[in-house]
């Protein structure tokens, strides 16, 4: 009796030790960098960083550093740089965006308020083929916004809920819903239902199988297709402002990066 009794206890052990190590994601210090930046906004895939202080935005790598400043548009709402040659950022108070190349320079006005239909931007990113993806808070439609014809055309209907948080790709545009709900559309308007996400207080979503998410100052590793939630242990304090892609996780906090390698269990 004592003996099952000592293997059923040492069966237990292992399987919550499996269990409770698996709600645990590790993380190594790689490095800091002091930046003087009210926000941290990211890493492009040429290993640049994005900052901004005062409405004017920064673009630094080891080497280089370039600015962008356009004071008659106010605040900056958004910025896309997941094509670092062509940069979209975004200004909500004057329904426009500007396109700039990889050094920061403007390269294209639009100006959402001249179109011939009525469209206010509650969402924007770069998709292919020369192509923006747009949300408009008038119709809640997604469109695609043509910058070679400078002409647009929507892809989706009405939207049930609108939209809270938004990412995107060349090929897909995902979005979270009011009710956490999260879906994708490609080019061709084909919408899909995919999950619903927890509560979160800022979040990133990586892909269609993975999301970053803050919640009561504890970062989150959410694997979507399994609803799996797991905990990233980081040394530091912890900061809402954070990005990750490559397998390193960003902190911004007190004008430093400090960047972390994500150990997967």
């Amino acid at each position: 009796m004592l003996r099952k009794t000592a293997v059923l206890f040492c069966f237990l052990f292992l399987f919550a030790k499996s269990v409770f190590s698996q709600e645990t994601i590790l993380t190594e210090k790689i490095n800091s960098t002091k930046i003087q930046a009210q926000e941290f906004l990211g890493f492009d895939n040429q290993q640049n960083f994005y900052t901004t202080k005062d409405n004017v935005l920064f673009k630094n790598n080891t080497q280089n550093h370039f600015e962008y400043k356009n004071v008659s548009l106010g605040k900056i709402t958004q910025v896309d740089f997941q094509n670092p040659l062509q940069i979209v950022v975004f200004y909500n108070d004057f329904n426009t965006t500007i396109l700039l190349d990889n050094q920061l320079n403007e390269t294209k006005k639009i100006n959402f308020n001249h179109l011939s239909e009525p469209v206010n931007i509650g969402a924007i990113a770069l998709s292919s083929q020369n192509k923006l993806w747009f949300f408009d808070t008038i119709s809640s439609k997604i469109g695609l916004y043509d910058l070679t014809k400078d002409t647009f055309y929507w892809i989706s209907t009405s939207l049930e809920n609108p939209i809270k948080y938004y990412h995107s790709n060349y090929t897909n545009f995902y979005w979270l819903d009011t009710k956490n709900k999260l879906y994708s559309i490609s080019i061709y308007g084909t919408i899909k239902a995919l999950t619903e996400l927890p509560n979160f207080d800022n979040i990133q979503l990586i892909n269609d199988e993975i999301a970053i998410y803050s919640y009561e100052n504890q970062l989150y590793y959410y694997k979507i297709k399994t609803n799996t939630n797991l905990k990233i242990k980081i040394a530091e304090n912890f900061a809402t402002n954070f990005f990750f892609a490559d397998g390193i996780l960003a902190i911004f906090t007190q004008n430093e990066i400090t960047n972390y390698k994500i150990i997967l269990p």
